[in-house]
């Protein structure tokens, strides 16, 4: 029996590794910070309310989705992280900050620690689109990736989009979208600056880094040159915070980012 947990990955193809989801990206990097073993299942939109409700019986599932060895399916990236917090104990806790294994560490500091990655995870880490700029000014960029007719006439559908919203979506304001986009990253740099040689998570990177890290990944796999221009050029600090989590995990992340 394959005892590797499978991650459901959206992904222009079978064989692309251009991950581009935000969500899938935060469960992406909890599975390498607790140490997991895992390998990647590419799906597309259609595979989601296809093939992945049948193989996982569940009706609502949704991505980032994990099929355990013994085929259990646990889907969203919060659950999922809770999930590697509870079973991999052994390793960093993903919400104390601190470094320390998840068993060593008090009720109390992982319960802040968790309400503070929720919160964080309700925000800047929704993909709702009313709830954020990213998928409005990224959504060209999106739709270059959308590969195949059945594929192009769910995803440009009114039903998935509204009442003539693939055009409206392609119609926006580009250059406000991007304004509105940096205000969002200030945050961030702010942050950073107030706690020089640290994470948003604390000491140690977490779950909060991995969600906004998320976000990151989303731009950088669309749209390499507008990412750099919202997020690395808006400070050193959270330019450099973006180079230490690309490179972690012997590089993980650059070297998806560098396939393209």
């Amino acid at each position: 029996m394959n005892r590797v947990i499978k991650l459901y990955e959206l992904a222009p193809s079978p064989t692309s590794t251009r991950y581009y989801s935000p969500t899938t990206w935060k469960t992406r990097m909890s599975l390498l910070h607790k140490n997991v073993d895992f390998e990647t299942v590419p799906i597309n939109f259609l595979d989601i309310r296809g093939d992945l409700v049948i193989r996982s019986g569940q009706a609502n599932i949704t991505v980032p989705a994990i099929e355990l060895p013994d085929g259990t399916f646990i889907y969203d990236s919060f659950r999922i992280a809770e999930w590697l917090e509870d079973n991999y104990p052994d390793e960093s806790s993903l919400f104390t900050g601190d470094g320390k294994p998840s068993r060593d560490a008090h009720s109390e500091h992982v319960a802040t620690g968790r309400n503070y990655a929720r919160l964080i995870d309700l925000g800047l880490g929704a993909s709702k689109s009313e709830w954020a700029v990213w998928y409005d000014l990224f959504f060209p960029q999106l739709d270059q990736q959308i590969i195949g007719e059945e594929q192009r006439i769910y995803f440009t559908s009114d039903s998935r989009l509204g009442p003539h919203g693939y055009q409206k979506l392609l119609a926006l304001d580009r250059q406000e979208l991007t304004r509105r986009a940096k205000m969002n990253v200030q945050p961030l740099v702010e942050f950073l600056r107030e706690h020089p040689n640290q994470y948003f998570q604390g000491t140690h990177p977490g779950q909060v880094d991995y969600i906004i890290f998320g976000r990151y990944a989303y731009c950088r796999m669309l749209d390499p040159v507008l990412t750099n221009e919202i997020w690395n050029e808006q400070g050193e600090e959270l330019s450099n915070w973006i180079r230490i989590l690309s490179q972690a995990y012997n590089g993980h992340a650059q070297h998806l980012f560098d396939s393209f």
